[in-house]
């Protein structure tokens, strides 16, 4: 799998993201955007995506996608996919305290797959540099800024915001 064809799955994951927090979180929201830019990494870690409340944006960081799909299976991609997503889209939802969305992010994957082992628990119990071994100073934009990236938005990407439009 390589990153265009993860943009056109990225809908379809999103979609499962709202439909499992509206199962157990009882929560929803629509007409949100997703961008995906490059804003590095530094040593010690890195953003894996971001929500500016109370906007309509999802940004997920270019750069771990382009490593993970590069160096892990298809399984671990979509897991990475689904817990970045299903963080985010917590965040949008009015959790803005960050261990709060982290717990109940967990709560949710414990509950959706059950299995411990599966990677989108353990991305949510360990953290989403868990499948990223070594992780080396691949890039890091003056001041930890990713100015002068632009984005690239996901066309399609919350389904039932055109719902309305029908």
């Amino acid at each position: 799998m390589d990153i265009e064809e993860l943009k056109l799955e990225m809908p379809k994951i999103f979609d499962k993201v709202k439909k499992d927090v509206r199962k157990i979180y009882g929560r929803h929201r629509a007409g949100l955007s997703l961008g995906i830019i490059k804003m590095g990494m530094y040593r010690g870690g890195f953003i894996g995506g971001m929500h500016f409340h109370p906007g309509t944006d999802i940004l997920m960081n270019k750069t771990p996608l382009e490593i993970i799909l590069r160096e892990q299976s298809y399984e671990i991609v979509w897991a990475y996919t689904y817990h970045i997503l299903l963080h985010e889209y917590i965040h949008s939802l009015g959790v803005l305290d960050e261990q709060q969305c982290r717990i109940i992010t967990l709560r949710i994957s414990e509950k959706i797959f059950k299995d411990q082992d599966h990677p989108a628990i353990i991305l949510a119990r360990q953290g989403i540099g868990t499948y990223f071994p070594n992780l080396p100073l691949i890039y890091a934009p003056p001041d930890l800024k990713p100015d002068g990236n632009s984005i690239e938005y996901i066309y399609d990407f919350d389904h039932e915001s055109y719902d309305y439009y029908s």
